[in-house]
């Protein structure tokens, strides 16, 4: 009590009142970490400790005790300023070695950030590359299942057509022979008539010739057996007319049915090609899927892989302190995954 840090009385710091320099023991009692050797330099180089002429001749009349003192001060002086050097010399290369280090710490960070974005850049390009390469597949496959469902229809739609005039003109030629048919058989009746009735008068005038004026009841027998004979015809007529008829209907029927046959087969024909195209674009749907699926779990083990590495750098530049690795809230799911 009553001295410096270095063994000074504290009474001679009050004689610096008037000093330019700060005395570092009293720096240092106020808890202030000074950059200079703890020696107070103030006390040894100040106005009060360079003796002037007239102290020299006290100094040199005291005798032999003050002379060693003066000596143990000035090899505490060199002592001192030689452990200021090395403290200096040891505080700087510390210092330098700290800022090198924070240095280096920077320029890896700054290295780790463009790696990082270079890896999500390359991702993000690769992910959108895979995205836009499934999305073109895609739309080909539709554009080519559309396109041949259009040429189906286009191919049905004309088969119809086609289908409908070979129909219409066999119809247009079936009523032509319908025609000629009852033309024909009109005149053969005409023939038929006028051949009876040759026949019936030649017949009767005969008879006349022969027998004489008939007897009104053989006149109401002849023209009764007259009316008959032509009721007989005309159902004749009517028979054969039938026939025909039901003969164009059978050939009629025979070639709908020719072409029933034909347009079902077509139809099978199309469904077939159609389930194919179902299926087709359900198995490619379910490869997009899978190729979709896929990609998803690529990037998300690339993401744990890349946070991994920072992990692993982060443990590396920390040199293994023990302080935990920071993580993402958002990054908690995908890890655990």
């Amino acid at each position: 009590k009553g001295r410096c840090s270095r063994g000074f009385p504290e009474a001679q710091h009050s004689q610096l009142s008037g000093s330019t320099l700060p005395c570092s023991c009293k720096r240092r009692a106020a808890g202030e970490q000074s950059s200079t050797a703890p020696v107070c330099f103030a006390l040894l180089f100040s106005p009060a400790r360079l003796p002037n002429a007239r102290q020299q001749k006290g100094q040199q009349q005291q005798g032999a005790p003050s002379q060693e003192l003066s000596a143990w001060r000035t090899e505490n002086a060199n002592g001192a300023g030689k452990e200021l050097a090395v403290l200096g010399e040891e505080h700087g290369a510390e210092a330098v070695k700290l800022l090198q280090g924070q240095e280096e710490e920077e320029r890896l960070r700054g290295a780790r950030g463009a790696e990082d974005e270079g890896q999500r850049g390359v991702s993000s390009q690769v992910e959108e590359g895979k995205d836009l390469e499934l999305k073109e597949k895609f739309d080909a496959l539709r554009r080519e299942h559309e396109e041949a469902l259009q040429e189906l229809r286009r191919v049905h739609e004309q088969e119809k057509l086609l289908l409908a005039e070979s129909h219409h003109r066999s119809q247009e030629a079936l009523q032509e022979t319908i025609a000629a048919l009852k033309s024909q058989l009109q005149s053969f009746q005409d023939r038929m008539k006028r051949v009876e009735e040759s026949l019936l008068s030649r017949d009767y005038k005969k008879h006349i010739e022969e027998h004489g004026s008939p007897s009104p009841f053989w006149e109401q027998e002849l023209e009764s057996l007259h009316f008959v004979i032509e009721m007989k015809n005309e159902h004749i007529h009517g028979l054969d007319k039938k026939l025909l008829n039901l003969e164009s209907v059978a050939e009629r029927n025979l070639l709908l049915e020719e072409k029933v046959k034909t347009l079902q087969q077509e139809n099978e024909d199309l469904q077939v090609r159609t389930q194919n195209h179902l299926v087709m674009t359900r198995q490619l749907s379910e490869e997009l899927l899978a190729i979709r699926g896929a990609l998803e779990k690529e990037s998300k083990l690339r993401e744990q892989a890349h946070h991994e590495k920072e992990e692993l750098l982060y443990r590396v530049l920390n040199g293994g302190d023990g302080r935990p690795f920071p993580i993402a809230a958002s990054d908690v799911p995908l890890i655990a995954t």
